[in-house]
């Protein structure tokens, strides 16, 4: 499709969601909760999608849905798999659970679409891939407001159990090893894409005389790699890289419509509210994915993050809606929320698109970072200028007005407009890092249990830094005074020698010497890094300041993911047994979720250790 056709296409009549009821349906429906079915494709690029001009893509069916609903042409998700699937199922920026976009996964407990119509009644399933960071069975769907799921926690499930330490065999769409709920892995014979749209028939079926609405999460794994169609896909196409991409969105497709035939079978149809929408852009390793935007998925531009959204309810989302309006992954656990009368956790991103009086277009920014490489990407609410940079980006400004595909950099033009943004961005992400734990007080002296999302509050994945205010005691001790303790995970003591003594997961730091005359602030600050495939590349890396001033660090070689411990509260002036105690006082801590480092090395993403306030009372 030419450009100028899509921009004529963008330009056809607007019509927003939220305006499509009328009195007479908000009346016929207004004590009827709709089903909810939220369909996620992978890696599915906005050129994927037929209706958005591409005639030689197979969708037929996705087409019909976009023509019996809205279809958004300007929805942003997100990069890369974990982080996107992190910000739909949350509401949140994923840094604000600390996946940047790596981690172990979400803390039980924390509020997600499930979560909030499973308190609403609903009954919830999860079917497909899951992914939300590196997540065990302890992150599960079923740990996260699903009363179900079926699936595989990560693509390299896929391929099957691993054999020793983390290698896992390559993903395959052929006879796939999948989970039932908790089960241990099996292998099921079949396509992954068949197999999965037969258990969501299964449950839609099901749910015909359940009188309960129900929340069907389906999540599947096409078109990601590797590019691998049923064979009686593969024979309609030409075996080249775009004939077998073909091929497998036409199997997608095709899926697609046997749900959607379902529902009309099941009766469901008019009262389901059904969302279609990918993750990130495509790859464009088989075709161009994301045409007419430049970039692809794991870059940070605007055909990485720009996908297809579709929304189907009929008597409240008109047919044959089309809209430029500028939305996000951000924007469906509101809307989902609204539809169902869910009740919302606080601070969610996004807006109901439902509703006619909505709020603008709230800031949005997109980021990967580990403390030591990073990139980003913001974009402004009127969706004009677009700002990148990073470890592997040189600075890049889009004026997305002028240059819709994002492919020319205005950077030397707009100096200050790129600046604007950066401050921007850091404001947003400094305000995403602070951990939420409870804090209950036991004694005068600052001691206290920290407990709640424990993922974040924890050492060993990704980047957490604890901070505290020390005042030692005037008299010498005649044992070690623990400062913080969680069991199995890390402790930070006092011993007799005056030495600060820090240890992560068996890994120490000790720095000798500690002033006892006066309150000094202790900063311990961490990251860990592992992979899927082989142990040898993981990495970590431990730091100890004292008073704003590098105290000490250590770098770990090849460690290996302890899983236990996570959950155990952190004692504050107590070791875990209640013994110990710290003699001086101690402020209330501060936990972030990401790593500090020296001031020199932190000034572009704002995580210099200067960035830390003093805990200590001002002399």
């Amino acid at each position: 499709m030419h450009f100028w056709l899509l921009i004529a296409l963008i330009a056809l009549p607007v019509t927003h969601a939220g305006a499509t009821r009328t009195d007479d349906t908000r009346a016929q429906t207004q004590n009827s909760r709709p089903n909810i079915l939220l369909i996620v494709l992978d890696d599915f690029g906005y050129n994927d999608l037929g209706a958005n001009g591409n005639p030689d893509t197979p969708t037929p069916n996705l087409n019909q849905l976009a023509a019996q609903g809205m279809r958004y042409t300007r929805h942003y998700a997100h990069s890369t798999c974990s982080i996107a699937r992190t910000a739909l199922m949350t509401g949140h920026f994923p840094s604000a659970h600390g996946i940047r976009p790596n981690h172990l996964g979400l803390s039980k407990g924390t509020p997600t679409i499930a979560s909030a119509l499973q308190h609403a009644g609903y009954h919830t399933e999860h079917i497909g891939k899951w992914h939300i960071a590196t997540a065990t069975l302890e992150q599960s769907p079923g740990q996260l407001g699903f009363d179900n799921w079926f699936g595989f926690l990560h693509n390299h499930e896929l391929g099957g159990p691993a054999k020793k330490n983390m290698k896992y065999h390559k993903p395959r769409y052929e006879n796939p090893w999948l989970r039932d709920n908790n089960s241990r892995l099996k292998q099921y014979q079949g396509h992954l894409t068949d197999l999965l749209t037969q258990r969501a028939i299964n449950f839609i079926n099901s749910e015909k005389t359940q009188g309960q609405p129900w929340f069907l999460n389906l999540w599947y794994y096409a078109p990601h790699t590797p590019v691998r169609a049923a064979a009686i896909y593969r024979e309609r196409y030409p075996d080249t890289k775009e004939g077998n991409y073909h091929a497998l969105i036409e199997q997608l497709d095709t899926n697609i419509g046997l749900l959607m035939d379902t529902l009309e079978r099941s009766g469901e149809f008019m009262n389901t509210l059904v969302i279609v929408l990918s993750d990130n852009g495509g790859t464009n390793s088989s075709t161009d994915n994301n045409y007419p935007y430049y970039g692809k998925k794991n870059q940070f531009y605007e055909g990485s993050f720009r996908t297809p959204l579709l929304m189907r309810w009929p008597g409240h989302i008109a047919a044959h809606g089309v809209t430029d309006e500028i939305v996000s992954l951000y924007d469906i656990f509101p809307t989902i929320g609204a539809a169902s009368g869910a009740e919302l956790p606080p601070g969610l991103v996004g807006r109901n698109l439902l509703d006619d009086a909505r709020p603008a277009t709230p800031q949005i920014y997109w980021e990967y970072s580990d403390s030591n490489q990073f990139s980003y990407s913001i974009l402004s609410p009127d969706g004009r200028w677009r700002y990148s940079a990073g470890t592997w980006i040189h600075p890049v400004l889009n004026d997305l007005k002028n240059n819709p595909n994002g492919d020319k950099n205005v950077l030397a033009e707009h100096p200050r407009i790129a600046e604007n943004l950066h401050a921007k961005y850091l404001k947003l992400r400094k305000a995403d890092r602070n951990v939420d734990f409870t804090y209950e007080p036991l004694n005068t002296r600052g001691g206290a249990v920290l407990r709640g999302d424990d993922l974040q509050r924890s050492p060993g994945y990704s980047g957490f830094t604890f901070a505290i205010a020390v005042t030692p005691a005037a008299k010498p001790a005649t044992q070690p005074q623990f400062i913080a303790e969680q069991a199995d995970r890390w402790s930070l003591r006092l011993d007799t020698r005056n030495a600060l003594q820090l240890d992560i997961l068996g890994q120490k730091v000790e720095f000798p010497d500690f002033p006892t005359d006066h309150c000094s602030d202790v900063v311990v600050s961490s990251h860990f890094a592992f992979t899927p495939f082989y142990s040898q590349d993981n990495w970590g890396v431990i730091s100890l300041f004292v008073d704003g001033k590098f105290a000490g660090s250590k770098t770990v070689e090849k460690p290996r993911l302890q899983t236990w411990g996570y959950n155990n509260p952190t004692y504050i002036g107590f070791n875990s047994q209640g013994q110990a105690p710290f003699l001086g006082k101690l402020k209330r801590p501060v936990i972030w979720n990401e790593r500090l480092v020296n001031d020199k090395d932190g000034a572009l993403i704002g995580n210099g250790i200067s960035e830390m306030p003093s805990r200590c009372p001002a002399e």
